[in-house]
Order: structure tokens, then C-alpha cells, then sequence
């Protein structure tokens, strides 16, 4: 259940998670974390890790009844005194995320039961704090942007070219495909602006979020010709683009 990963496997596996809202929301806290010597897992082996207890909890036949055995199995799996807690706090927002998808799930009692398990915990009640106060969406779309600049800066200064940022690329924008259709327009937002940074290079990515949404490239253009530089991550994540009829 807990993941691991070489240096490598975490910079494939950012590329996808970059689309993740909660991941975006959660980053600066984890990092803080581990930063604050409480854990030796890294944001994406704690997130990758959270996702794999939310997927061994959904399958099981009643959720409730073998929630406190894989609580249990997690602590006696994780070696630092932290990372059963920062795994399973995360856990609970990424299941109040996808909880709309989960038919016939009580997923509020599940998060409930979770948080009575670590109530106590000196470090809870402070990580969930830092990640409320980022789901504004004015912050979620700037951060966005500055991971996503962060990520192929790097790409650049170890010596990648222009196949290893398509290829960065394209793996992020087929995670942000199977996000909602709000995500997906946020995702717009900041895309559309990194593209004319780059030279429209990203023409491409953006073309496949549009057909998902059912719009066209030049709607989105046409979008961004009206906005100043200083505007163009500060419109509302949804509403920016109407699906034509």
C-alpha cells in the first residue's frame, strides 16, 4: 500500500498528478512536512500512497466494517510515526473529491471515522488547515501555472529538448482528460497562457481539451485575446467557455 519511488518514477508520475486538483492543493503542505523532518516520503509517494488506501477501501464488500483492519494494516505497514496520519488525512480529501462518483457509499461517514481514528494527532488538524486554505480558485489556477513552469524548466536545465516536454505534456493532459469538465476548463486557463509563453507549442494538448469539452481552439483564443496578461488567471474555473449547441 505504501509507494515508493525512484527520482525518476516521481518525475512521470508529477506529470500526471500536476492535474490533480487535491494534489495541488495539498503540495506546499506535504512539502512543509517532510521539509519539518516528519516524514521521509516525498508529496507524490504520500499522494500515490493515499490513492492506493482509497482504492483498497472502495473495493471492499462493506467499507465500514473493514475500515479499522485497513487502518491497522496501514500503521503497521508505514515506518514513520507520521505517515499512516498524513496518508490517511489525505485519503479523506481525495474521497470527498470523487465522492459524487461513488454510488451507494457513505463516503461523509467513512471521512468520519478516519478523522476519529487520528483525532489526537498533534500534526492533523495543522495539514488539513493548510490545504482548506487553498481551494480558491484564483490560488489553484496561479499554482497550476508555477508547478507546471517549475516541471519543464527542470526538463530543460537536465539537458531534455522538445520530445521530452511533449512527452511531459502529453501524459498531463491525458490525466486532465478524465477530470470533470470544470477541472478540465481550469486546466484551460493556465494551459492557454503557458502556450503563449512557448510559442503555442502546446497547440496540440489544447486541442484535446477542447474536443472533450466540445469547444474549439479559437473560442479559446478568441478568450484570451480579450484578457489582459494579469487577467488571464483570474477568471472563475468554470463558466469561461460555453459548449456550443
Amino acid at each position: 500500500m505504501i509507494v515508493r519511488l525512484e527520482k525518476e518514477q516521481q518525475k512521470s508520475a508529477r506529470s500526471k498528478l500536476l492535474a490533480d486538483p487535491v494534489y495541488i492543493i495539498s503540495l506546499d503542505a506535504l512539502r512543509k512536512m517532510k521539509q519539518d523532518g516528519h516524514t521521509q516520503l516525498s508529496p507524490v509517494e504520500l499522494f500515490l500512497s493515499a490513492q492506493e488506501f482509497c482504492e483498497t477501501l472502495l473495493a471492499l464488500p462493506d467499507v465500514i466494517e473493514g475500515l479499522d483492519d485497513e487502518i491497522d494494516d496501514l500503521e503497521d505497514e508505514t515506518e514513520g510515526e507520521n505517515d499512516a496520519m498524513l496518508i490517511m488525512a489525505l485519503a479523506t480529501a481525495q474521497l470527498q473529491a470523487r465522492s459524487k462518483k461513488c454510488v451507494g457509499i457513505d463516503i461523509r461517514k467513512i471521512i468520519f471515522h478516519i478523522y476519529e481514528r487520528l483525532d489526537g494527532h498533534d500534526l492533523l488538524w495543522p495539514l488539513i488547515e493548510q490545504m482548506t486554505d487553498k481551494e480558491d480558485a484564483r490560488w489553484l489556477e496561479g499554482k497550476k501555472t508555477n508547478l507546471l513552469n517549475y516541471e519543464l524548466q527542470e526538463i530543460e536545465l537536465n539537458g531534455g529538448g522538445s520530445e521530452e516536454v511533449k512527452a511531459f505534456m502529453n501524459e498531463y493532459t491525458q490525466a486532465t482528460l478524465a477530470l470533470t469538465p470544470d477541472e478540465i476548463r481550469s486546466t484551460l486557463i493556465v494551459l492557454s497562457s503557458l502556450n503563449l509563453e512557448y510559442g503555442h507549442a502546446f497547440d496540440e494538448q489544447i486541442a484535446l481539451l477542447c474536443g472533450k469539452l466540445g469547444i474549439t481552439p479559437s473560442e479559446v483564443h478568441n478568450h484570451f485575446e480579450k484578457e489582459s496578461g494579469c487577467q488571464v488567471f483570474n477568471g472563475p474555473v468554470s463558466g469561461q467557455f460555453n459548449k456550443k449547441q
